[in-house]
């Protein structure tokens, strides 16, 4: 078996094994559960869109000085923040995705917005505590030699 089709079995498999998994998850745990993780799996989606196309066009900003014509990455990223807010301003306001009480969609997109944060902040603080760890552990190692003239 040729390098390019493991390559494209293992690709494939990281793509399709974990939503098959949260698919049998939420059938074993049945019709309780379906409504409302729809519901918040919308509310990450598109505030997830959103925060993201704020932060790209934040990146777009710095970008554009290297370029012929700044003006193009600024423009399409901000038509994507533009757009991606729009939708989910309409999306909250059709009352079916608010989700903890909130009583508006305003008050929903917040909710979102400081949920991602939180989660932002926690996968960076396990991230630096995951590379601390491997530095102690390297550093922390009594000193070998490689060769014998050392």
């Amino acid at each position: 078996m040729s390098e390019v089709s493991k390559t494209w079995k293992v690709i494939v498999m990281a793509i399709s094994v974990p939503p098959l998994l949260l698919m049998i998850i939420g059938a074993l745990l049945g019709d309780d559960i379906s409504n409302l993780a729809f519901k918040r799996f919308g509310n990450a989606l598109i505030t997830g869109y959103t925060f993201s196309t704020g932060l790209l066009f934040i990146n777009m900003f710095f970008y554009a000085d290297s370029r012929q014509r700044p003006l193009a990455p600024l423009f399409g990223m901000l038509l994507a923040t533009i757009f991606g807010t729009m939708i989910t301003l309409w999306l909250l306001s059709q009352g079916d995705l608010l989700l903890e009480d909130n009583g508006s969609a305003r008050a929903q997109a917040l909710s979102n917005i400081v949920r991602i944060l939180v989660s932002s902040l926690a996968l960076i603080m396990a991230v630096v505590v995951s590379v601390g760890g491997v530095f102690v552990a390297i550093t922390s190692r009594p000193n070998r030699n490689l060769f014998e003239e050392e």
